[in-house]
This record gives C-alpha cells, structure tokens and sequence, in this order.
C-alpha cells in the first residue's frame, strides 16, 4: 500500500524520533549556519528551475537483492507534483502511474489489477520501487531539478574527509530546517556540481541516498541523466535518461487516468 504522513507507521515514527533525536539536538545549528555554504546550497537547489514541464525516455532498473527487473519508462511531468509515466517491458506498456498533486492513480496495462486511486499526496514509492522515496522526489529528479527539501540552516561538514571513489575530494554541505528533525546532506566536487544527495532522519540512518554519476546538455542546462537511488538496505533504482525535452505545452488532461486511458 502506498504511504502517507496519515498513516498509523507516520505516527510510530514520531514517537520513535522522540527517543532517537538527541543525536540530532546534539548539533548547534543555529550556531553552525554557514552563510557560504547556505547560498551554495541555495544555488544547487535553484537548477534548473526554469523548466517547468518535462518529458522524455529512459531505463528503469531496480534491484532488491538477487532480483533485478529493468523497464524502459516514457514520462510527461509537470514539477512539483504533477506525473505520467509508463514502465515497458520487451516496447510492451506494463504500469501507468499518474499523480495530479492530490492523488496518485495505477494502472495494469497487463490486467494484474484493475485501476487503483489513493487519495494521498506526495506517497511513498517503496511498493513499487523498492525504495521509500517520494513521487514528488521522482518528478523532480527527471525534471532535471534536485529534490532538496526546504531548508534554514547550512553548514560545511568539515570534520569529515569525502570522496567520489576515484579519489577526487568531494565537499558536504548539512543542511536543517527549524521545523523538523530531518537531516539533509549535498556533496560537492571541485567546481560546485552535485555527486551525492543524502536524506536522513535524525541524524542516525540514511532514508535514501541519491549519486549523479552523469549529466547531458540540454540546450544551456545540465541536466542529471544517471542516477543511482541506493536505500539503507543497499536496495536500488538506476534511473538513466536518454531522451529530455523540456517546456514543451501539456494538456491538463495528461495527469487523469481512466480505464480507457
């Protein structure tokens, strides 16, 4: 079942944030803002704003454990919060998934289920990715834009050295806002483009860490074209786009799901 902050599990979690966030509250934040990394961090978060639709194809490849299931995706998205995309196997159309903002809407293209809504805004896509990463987040990601939530305090991690695996230094930004527990880290190579994006709670545990392993040029913007989503149970999703257009005109009608379609 797709998850909402409604959910009773939401519930649990705040009371388990009650006993696990003194690792949090243990960091002066307020004290730490750094307003360097804070406009460097405001920057990285303001790319590529100016698309306001995009569509495109690509490769969807998930895999938990043994299991690996790879899907060529087609997609139309309207960021924040607006999605069409359908999964292909073999050039087939297996599952339609649509969000208008306010719910989310599933459809079998090979009759495992009849169509399903859930009035849930921004859900979990774990049962469908594996990983407990949000729509919102996916919209974002194959818009070209970093799904960085809001944030009032920044600062450089520097107590900590980082690299890309090739032995090339990255830099960590931390990232807070006053209103919630939520920990977010960006990481940073030499000339100010993101390779790594981490989402945690509390200080403790990665939700979902995001790596940019490659970009392509699309007119004067970069847009991420190879990403890994790798969950704390080293569960993942590589989502490669080979085909980006941006702003092009999209019907209301794109992000409404009937059984005819």
């Amino acid at each position: 079942m797709l998850r909402s902050k409604s959910d009773p599990i939401y519930f649990s979690l705040i009371l388990t944030c009650l006993i696990f966030c003194a690792g949090c509250a243990s960091i002066d934040f307020e004290n730490k803002h750094d307003s360097k990394a804070y406009n460097l961090a405001r920057q990285i978060n303001d790319s590529n704003k100016e698309i306001k639709t995009s569509k495109g194809l690509g490769w969807l490849k998930i895999k938990e454990n043994e299991r690996q299931i790879i899907f060529k995706i087609a997609w139309i998205a309207q960021p924040p919060d607006k999605i069409r995309i359908t999964l292909l196997s073999d050039s087939f159309p297996v599952e339609t998934i649509v969000s208008n903002g306010q719910n989310i809407t599933l459809f079998s293209h090979t009759g495992k289920h009849s169509l399903k809504t859930y009035n849930i805004k921004n859900p979990s896509l774990e049962d469908i990715f594996s990983i407990p990463v949000r729509i919102e987040d996916i919209i974002l990601l194959l818009s070209g834009q970093i799904p960085i939530k809001a944030f009032k305090y920044a600062f450089f991690d520097d107590q900590n050295n980082y690299s890309d695996g090739n032995d090339n230094p990255l830099t960590a930004i931390v990232l807070k806002n006053k209103s919630d527990n939520g920990i977010q880290r960006i990481y940073i190579d030499s000339d100010n483009k993101i390779k790594k994006f981490i989402i945690t709670d509390w200080n403790i545990e990665p939700l979902y860490k995001v790596f940019f392993l490659d970009s392509i040029q699309v007119d004067s913007l970069l847009i991420p074209s190879k990403l890994l989503i790798q969950d704390n149970s080293n569960r993942e999703v590589f989502l490669e786009i080979s085909k980006f257009y941006k702003n092009l005109p999209v019907k209301k009608s794109m992000f409404t799901l009937t059984d005819k379609r």
